[in-house]
């Protein structure tokens, strides 16, 4: 045991002798502690120690809080399974069929992503609600779809996309050649799918499941539009901390809404790094076709996928339709009064834009940064500085929103209410995704080209910038694009962090819909949609091959 411990220690020394020699290193290593230390450890250390025993003891004793956490559980449960479900079958149909449409599908698909997850229960509410188009114009019917049903039925469709994209990706990079290996054994349709596909697929679907399920759990607009009486532990902290001005019980709540959260993030880490899922080995796989289904399974998916895209194209264009019209249902008299409310006259899109380019740059150089020193440096504490890169990822946004007030709203920091504040909120949300694409696109580059730069006499600093930044250009586009997609259309990391100065425009759709507002918050929508197409577009005409907008 000593003699362990002392190995240890002298491998330390090494490490540290050999970063001595480069200070730009060290430098850079001993901020990013620094900048951890302050906005990540120190904010949640203070929203657990803020509340008292009593605090603790009415949430654990009160009735009320008691069913709002059996609420949020039951209704992300629910949520989570069926976006996984719809998630995974239309990936799988297309990856693994010929069905026509395909590219049709594919961009429909990504359409609910330039919009904000409260645009669903917007939708529904106009659609589906007491007065809604399809209830009360066209069918007549005095219905009430509010509660546990019409929270399921809309976050399932608001977080359907996310479970999309992270399944597909991991069904494109399943190699072809086990699952021909397996056909040429015998293993044959259902059989074939469940013994090989099913099980190469376990990180998409464990990747999914937590993704989708802290987003549920974490989701705030949608329970606040449709839930009615059925309260969640979002909507309770945000009660707490904005009606009743009790910080301490709105701390206990998000503390309780972690658990669930941290508990599938280190139950899914210790699944995959458990088991081996490997099937990229280098071995040639050219001219390999991958195994697709039968004609019956091929159209029963095409049906799947129809529907699925033509509820998200109902979803986008009954909000633009009550964005432009006079009052959809009634009089479809075409204006502009609702846009040049909501968007041109609002200072919340403008800011909301101001707060996302500068979240996506600042999370695109730190992902890069923490990328290029875990992989290629070794250093004490280089696990560490990992896990607290990935540790946001598993935090709902209401957490972190409320930690950062509770350890900014006074003394020698305060940020309370400034746009700093916002984009550090963003930037905790976002990081994971920018260091694990940087950690993806750096595992592909050979380390012999950086030591070929530091042969020729390039420090570390010109390696960095000269070699690894240009060949990172498709990890870099991809951070850049979904950091700030993602960052326009945050509403539960925000919601807290807002001043009256600062509004944002995700906060300013869920405000209107809640007051009855729908018309000037569809428009609004549809304005957020809008600005994040025009700066993608801007942003490849001028960069042009500099930057992949569309490969997300």
């Amino acid at each position: 045991m000593t003699e362990s411990v002392s190995r240890e220690k002298s491998g330390w020394a090494a490490e540290l002798k050999v970063l001595t020699r480069e200070p730009q290193i060290l430098l850079v290593i001993g901020i990013l502690f620094v900048l951890f230390a302050c906005f990540i450890i120190y904010p949640f250390i203070k929203i657990i120690l803020v509340p008292s025993a009593s605090d603790w003891a009415a949430a654990f004793t009160g009735k009320e809080f008691y069913e709002a956490f059996w609420h949020t559980m039951a209704s992300s449960l629910l949520a989570t399974t069926s976006a996984m479900v719809l998630g995974f079958m239309y990936a799988y149909a297309m990856n693994y069929t010929e069905m026509p449409c395909k590219r049709f599908f594919q961009v429909v698909a990504l359409l609910p992503t330039m919009a904000p997850s409260v645009v669903s229960g917007l939708a529904f509410i106009m659609l589906f609600g007491r007065r809604g188009f399809i209830t009360w114009n066209i069918l007549g019917l005095k219905t009430d779809l509010y509660g546990w049903f019409g929270l399921w039925v809309v976050q399932t469709i608001a977080f359907f996309p996310l479970a999309y994209i992270t399944i597909s990706g991991v069904l494109k990079a399943i190699s072809p050649n086990l699952e021909l290996a397996a056909q040429n054994l015998g293993a044959r349709g259902f059989y074939l799918f469940r013994t090989v596909t099913l099980k190469l697929a376990t990180p998409g679907l464990a990747s999914a499941f937590l993704l989708v399920g802290i987003s549920s759990l974490a989701d705030f607009g949608n329970p606040m539009l449709v839930g009615a009486n059925y309260h969640v532990l979002a909507t309770e902290a945000y009660a707490q901390v904005v009606g009743a001005w009790n910080l301490p019980m709105g701390a206990v709540l998000s503390v309780v809404l972690v658990v669930p959260t941290l508990l599938v993030f280190f139950v899914q880490r210790y699944y995959l790094e458990k088991n081996s899922y490997v099937t990229v080995t280098g071995k040639p796989v050219s001219g390999l076709n991958r195994v697709t289904v039968s004609p019956a399974v091929r159209w029963m998916l095409f049906g799947v996928c129809l529907f699925i895209a033509l509820t998200i194209l109902l979803i986008i264009g009954v909000v633009f339709m009550f964005a432009f019209t006079r009052t959809f249902g009634y009089d479809y008299t075409f204006t502009m009064d609702y846009f040049v409310e909501g968007v041109l006259q609002s200072a919340s899109m403008k800011n909301s834009w101001i707060a996302s380019i500068a979240t996506a740059g600042i999370t695109t150089v730190l992902g890069i940064l923490l990328a290029f020193l875990t992989l290629r440096r070794r250093f004490p504490g280089r696990a560490v500085l990992d896990f607290l890169a990935m540790l946001p990822v598993s935090l709902p946004g209401t957490f972190i929103g409320l930690a950062l007030i509770m350890a900014f709203n006074s003394g020698v920091v305060e940020l309370t209410g400034t746009l700093t504040i916002i984009i550090i909120g963003m930037t905790l949300r976002q990081l994971p995704v920018g260091y694990r694409q940087a950690v993806a696109g750096l595992s592909q580059i050979d380390k012999s080209m950086e030591q070929a730069s530091t042969n020729l006499g390039a420090d570390s600093a010109m390696t960095f910038f000269k070699i690894v930044v240009p060949m990172l250009k498709n990890a870099l586009s991809i951070s850049l694009v979904y950091s700030f997609m993602k960052s326009m259309n945050t509403l539960s990391t925000v919601i807290f962090l807002i001043s009256p100065e600062w509004n944002l425009a995700s906060v300013n759709i869920m405000s209107l819909a809640n007051q009855g507002f729908l018309t000037v918050a569809s428009a609004t929508a549809v304005g957020m949609m809008l600005t994040i197409f025009a700066t993608f577009g801007l942003a490849k005409l001028l960069l042009r091959d500099q930057i992949n907008i569309f490969d997300l």
